[in-house]
């Protein structure tokens, strides 16, 4: 089923952002942004060889990536990157789904002060699960569905943040 949510990962060349990248590109149309432009264009690359019809454009600038987006995922690995991100994209993603990814035992801040406007959902990202949390019933379904096409069980944590 092809949707048509566009959907911008921030931090593709992470080792989340590629697994992302490469489990939902036969689904949504997919922007690709990072600083390695040339690590960007393996990964696009990577992802027509098994799949030819996905739709991925690579972007240089995350404002861009952002306004464009539909869905907003922040895959950085680095909590100081996340914060510079956020405070890049703020107004680009107002009643937009921002997803941010923590890595697994990662106790980096959530973004959600950052992103006052935005449906925001932090999903704890884990080997075989991810606890996705957010308050947006919406963002909630959409985030687990993206979170399951990886290949992960999602567990809903409803929160107040």
């Amino acid at each position: 089923m092809q949707y048509n949510n566009i959907v911008a990962i921030l931090g593709a060349n992470s080792d989340v952002g590629q697994r992302i990248a490469k489990s939902i590109s036969g689904q949504y149309p997919v922007l690709l942004m990072d600083a390695d432009k040339e690590a960007l264009k393996e990964l696009q690359k990577a992802i027509q060889v098994n799949n030819p019809a996905a739709n991925i454009t690579l972007l240089e600038c995350s404002k861009e990536a952002s306004w464009e987006a539909d869905i907003v995922i922040i895959a950085v690995e680095k909590e100081e990157e996340q914060q510079l991100i956020a405070e890049r994209i703020n107004e680009f993603t107002t009643c937009k789904i921002v997803i941010q990814i923590r890595p697994e035992n990662n106790s980096m801040q959530h973004l959600q002060h950052k992103l006052p406007y935005a449906k925001f959902m932090l999903v704890d990202w884990g080997n075989t699960v991810a606890i996705v949390e957010g308050k947006d019933e919406m963002a909630l379904s959409v985030t687990g569905e993206i979170i399951h096409l990886c290949g992960l069980q999602p567990i809903f944590k409803k929160s107040l943040i």
